[in-house]
């Protein structure tokens, strides 16, 4: 009887552990793809996407797609990226999914953007959120963001992708992006 409570103790302590440390390479393998992004290091940021976003995205075109736009937000700086919230796991279709909620500080150069997209900012992040600054010709942006975390098996890692419901739907599914959209604001 002691000896079967002592391997019962084990198996739950092993599992606590395990969901534990998996949080924190989610946590940590996060913020690195992040830093990378800033950075502008998109070649190694994409071996942080899932390897099912490649089975229907083409990976050069992509890259090519985020370096343009890195390029015309040249001037943009990420400060004080903090994760504040990761839901619980989510299971659909044979995969384990996590959203991640984040904040950030976004600013960058003003000069060469219309109104109408100042407006979608505000739109999008919230009028008190969007801050322009006319005299220095600066865009400061208080950007609260959601990131699906997939965890691949084969390489027993989290995978990150912005959470955006297009894409979502296009590379697992409506029920998976249903099931994740719960989670998000």
């Amino acid at each position: 009887m002691k000896k079967t409570l002592l391997i019962l103790f084990i198996l739950v302590a092993n599992i606590g552990c395990g969901q534990e440390i998996s949080k924190t390479q989610l946590e940590s393998d996060f913020l690195e793809y992040s830093n990378l992004i800033s950075k502008r290091e998109y070649k190694k940021a994409v071996d942080y996407m899932p390897t099912d976003f490649w089975n229907v995205y083409e990976k050069n075109e992509f890259l090519t797609g985020m370096e343009r736009i890195g390029k015309q937000m040249d001037s943009i700086s990420i400060d004080n990226l903090k994760i504040v919230k990761i839901s619980e796991t989510i299971e659909s279709k044979n995969k384990k999914f996590r959203i991640i909620t984040y904040s950030s500080d976004l600013e960058f150069d003003s000069s060469n953007i219309p109104e109408r997209v100042i407006e979608k900012y505000k739109s999008q992040f919230g009028l008190e959120n969007v801050k322009v600054d006319t005299i220095n010709k600066l865009i400061e942006i208080k950007n609260n963001s959601q990131m699906a975390s997939v965890y691949d098996e084969n390489l027993n890692k989290w995978k990150y992708l912005e959470f955006n419901s297009q894409i979502i739907t296009k590379v697992y599914g409506i029920e998976t992006q249903a099931e994740l959209k719960k989670y998000v604001r």
